[in-house]
């Protein structure tokens, strides 16, 4: 029967499976092997594509830690670049007489 109220409601089960062994190793070497075996159809084929993609992220995020250590620190010298010159700019039109000009007449 239907229960209706905010009353202790059942839980659904949990599917508890454990496998009994589990070698990352041979999986990951099956997987490489698979990269490189010539697909049979086209479903095989865009499989292959998707897990080559996949496996190209994961690598660039599991990568060389000094190559990413070289990224970061280039794209934070690439954002206060862009920070200065923005501030620049800034004070450059902050500071011209047509700006200053055009305030006070918004302002009257």
């Amino acid at each position: 029967m239907l229960k209706i109220g905010f009353g202790n409601r059942a839980k659904p089960k949990d599917f508890g499976f454990i496998p009994r062994y589990y070698d990352p190793v041979k999986e990951e070497l099956e997987e490489r092997v698979k990269k490189f075996r010539e697909p049979t159809d086209q479903q095989e084929d865009i499989e292959n594509t998707k897990d080559r993609i996949r496996s190209g992220l994961r690598m660039k995020h599991y990568g060389d830690p000094n190559f990413r250590s070289a990224q970061v620190r280039q794209s934070n010298i690439r954002l206060i670049y862009i920070i200065l010159v923005l501030l620049l700019a800034g004070y450059v039109l902050l500071s011209s007489n047509k700006v200053i000009g055009l305030i006070e007449a918004l302002g009257n």
